[in-house]
């Protein structure tokens, strides 16, 4: 169980970090109306990384037996995962008003970041 839990942190981690590498040169690409930033080649690249990022994060909540009602960070978690979907969707639409959910993205982004690491809803302040 120590390997397969090793091995999918680092994973899981390593996807995250990928993911987050290409919100923001997706988000900015979006923003300076670059001609790839829609590139079929790129929305399936991410959408792979996403995948299985879901994929490892699902199979270490169940491997550990977590619970979002019994534990308040991944509440937490998940929630400003959601909320920072639906501002990528908003960020990455072809609207007007894009750097709001660009930046709000980017913040939920860090809060769930943050939540990762200290396993505190608060951030361990």
């Amino acid at each position: 169980m120590t390997w397969f839990y090793t091995q999918m942190v680092q994973m899981h981690a390593l996807l995250a970090w990928i993911g987050i590498v290409f919100f923001l040169i997706r988000g900015m690409a979006v923003l300076l109306e670059a001609a790839w930033e829609m590139d079929d080649r790129v929305r399936l690249l991410v959408f792979g990384v996403d995948v299985l990022l879901v994929i490892s994060g699902l199979s270490l909540w169940g491997a550990l037996q977590y619970s979002p009602l019994r534990e308040g960070w991944l509440a937490a978690k998940l929630i400003a995962l959601m909320l920072y979907i639906a501002c990528a969707h908003w960020a990455m639409g072809r609207r007007a008003l894009r750097l709001p959910g660009y930046v709000l993205g980017l913040l939920a982004l860090g809060y769930v970041m943050g939540v990762s690491y200290t396993r505190s809803p608060s951030l361990g302040l």
